[in-house]
């Protein structure tokens, strides 16, 4: 059961007005969810990372919890990155 989570820099198209709209698709083997409301994409995965991490959407959320139990690394824009170098971005309450 790897149940990795991606997190995917991606610009969303509306196919009828032509809006494009920046964020990220939100991933692992269960659900999946997007952000579609940011202006742009930063260049930086862990900045890409920190944001979604604040957002704090509940349905994100979920998917940081199984990273944060079982201390797992993360996939951002096709890059993997080892609990060791993202922890730090995760707060505990």
């Amino acid at each position: 059961m790897s149940n990795r989570l991606t997190i995917e820099p991606t610009e969303f198209l509306n196919v009828r007005s032509g809006t494009k709209t920046a964020g990220v698709r939100v991933y692992d083997d269960y659900d999946q969810a997007y952000l579609n409301t940011w202006d742009e994409i930063p260049d930086d995965d862990m900045e890409v990372l920190k944001r979604v991490i604040e957002f704090g959407a509940s349905d994100i959320e979920d998917m940081f919890d199984h990273v944060r139990v079982n201390k797992k690394g993360v996939y951002v824009g096709g890059n993997w990155y080892e609990w060791d170098e993202i922890k730090d971005l995760f707060i505990d309450d």
